[in-house]
C-alpha cells in the first residue's frame, strides 16, 4: 500500500524527525490557537472561524509522512504532537491526544492510497485530516449545535487542511530537500531538487508565522503565570495580582446555566469571588467603561463596566485548578476559561 516498506522498523533518523516535528507542532499549537481566536474576533464570532487555520495542526504529520515515506509516521507524529500539546498545558486537555491521533491516522491512510506521491492527493489528505477535528470535538463537546454550523466549520477546516496542511507540507518538504537541510528517506520517492526561489510563497508564510509566533510568545503568552492568579491592571489606581486562595471566605454561590453557540451546560451551582469585588479592590477609575477578561491563549471577552458594577453574580472561580469567569445571563463566549489578566479600560 503506497510507498512504505512493510515489516520494516523506523530507523533512528526517522524517529528523530518524528520527535522534532511533533515537538514543534505541540509547542506551536498554543500560538495557532491564539491565531484562531484573532480570526474569530475578526469575524465577530466566538467560535468556528478559527478553523481557517486548522490545517496548521496537521502539517506536521503530513510533513513526516512525506519525508519518511512509511505508514505509521503520520499517526506517530500526530499522537506525540498531541502529547506535547497536552503536557504543555493545551486548552483542550487530554482530548487533544485523540484528535491528533485521528488526524495522523487519516494522513497515513490518505497518503497510502497511491504508490506515487501526488500534490493533489496530499492536499485532499490534509483536507480530510483537518476536518476530522470538527467531528471529534462534536462527538465529545458540542451538544445541541446545529448541523449547518458543524458543516460550515468542517468546510473551513477542509479548505485550510488542503492549503495550510497539504500544499504547505508538500512545498516545505521540497524546500528542505532543495536546501539540503533534510534528506529524503530511501523509502520516499526521489525527485529532482528545485531551487529555493520557487518557494517564495511558502517562505513568506513561514516568515509570517515565525514573526507572529515571536510576538505571541514575547508579549502575550506567559509560561510562568500561576493557574489560580490573574493580573488586574489598566484604568485602576491600585493594580494587583489576584490570587484565588487569598479570598477565602469572600466567595459567593450562584446557580447558572451556560448557553453558548457550541455547547450547553445545565444549571448548577458555582462558587467564586465576585468580579465586582476584585475590581473594587483595584480601585477602578471613574472614567472606566469596560473590562476585558483575557485567557492565557489570548482569547478575551469584553464586559461593560456599568453592567459589572450592578451584577455581583459574575464570578471568578476555579475550574480544574485554573481561573474561570462564570457569567450568568451572558452567552457562553463570555465564560472565559484560564483567565490570566483583567484589564479595565
Amino acid at each position: 500500500m503506497g510507498d512504505e516498506t512493510t515489516g520494516e522498523r523506523f530507523g533512528v533518523r526517522d524517529l528523530v524527525l518524528i520527535a522534532l516535528l511533533a515537538a514543534a507542532g505541540g509547542v506551536l499549537s498554543t500560538y495557532i490557537g491564539y491565531l484562531g481566536n484573532l480570526i474569530n474576533r475578526l469575524f465577530g464570532v466566538p467560535f468556528g472561524a478559527g478553523q481557517l487555520i486548522a490545517g496548521l495542526h496537521v502539517v506536521w504529520s503530513l510533513l513526516a509522512r512525506l519525508l519518511i515515506g512509511r505508514f505509521g509516521s503520520g499517526a506517530l507524529t500526530g499522537v506525540l504532537k498531541g502529547a506535547v500539546e497536552f503536557l504543555s498545558g493545551g486548552t483542550h486537555g487530554v482530548v487533544v491526544l485523540l484528535v491528533s491521533l485521528v488526524e495522523g491516522l487519516l494522513v497515513d491512510l490518505g497518503m497510502g492510497i497511491l504508490r506515487r506521491r501526488s500534490l493533489v492527493l496530499t492536499m485532499i489528505t490534509g483536507a480530510v485530516a483537518s476536518a476530522s477535528n470538527v467531528f471529534v470535538f462534536q462527538a465529545i463537546y458540542f451538544s445541541g449545535v446545529s448541523i449547518r454550523f458543524i458543516l460550515v466549520m468542517a468546510g473551513l477546516a477542509l479548505v485550510s487542511g488542503a492549503v495550510f496542511g497539504g500544499y504547505l507540507a508538500w512545498d516545505v518538504e521540497r524546500l528542505l530537500v532543495a536546501s539540503r537541510i533534510v534528506r529524503r528517506s530511501s523509502r520516499a520517492a526521489s525527485a529532482k531538487a528545485r531551487s529555493w526561489k520557487r518557494h517564495v510563497v511558502t517562505l513568506a508564510v513561514i516568515l509570517a508565522l515565525l514573526g507572529g509566533g515571536v510576538y505571541y510568545y514575547v508579549t502575550v503568552y506567559d509560561p510562568f503565570a500561576a493557574p489560580d492568579e490573574a493580573l488586574v491592571t489598566g484604568a485602576v489606581d491600585a493594580p494587583f495580582t489576584f490570587r484565588y486562595g487569598d479570598w477565602d471566605g469572600e466567595e459567593r454561590t450562584v446557580r447558572a446555566e451556560m448557553r453558548g453557540s457550541v455547547t450547553y451546560v445545565p444549571p448548577r451551582d458555582y462558587v467564586g469571588v465576585p468580579l465586582l469585588d476584585v475590581l473594587e479592590k483595584a480601585r477602578s477609575r471613574p472614567d472606566a467603561s469596560s473590562v476585558r477578561a483575557i485567557a492565557d491563549d489570548g482569547y478575551e471577552a469584553t464586559f461593560e463596566w456599568e453592567a459589572i458594577r450592578s451584577d455581583p453574580d459574575v464570578l471568578l472561580t476555579l475550574d480544574e485548578g485554573r481561573l474561570r469567569l462564570v457569567a450568568p445571563g451572558y452567552d457562553g463566549a463570555y465564560w472565559v476559561r484560564r483567565v490570566t489578566k483583567l484589564v479595565v479600560e
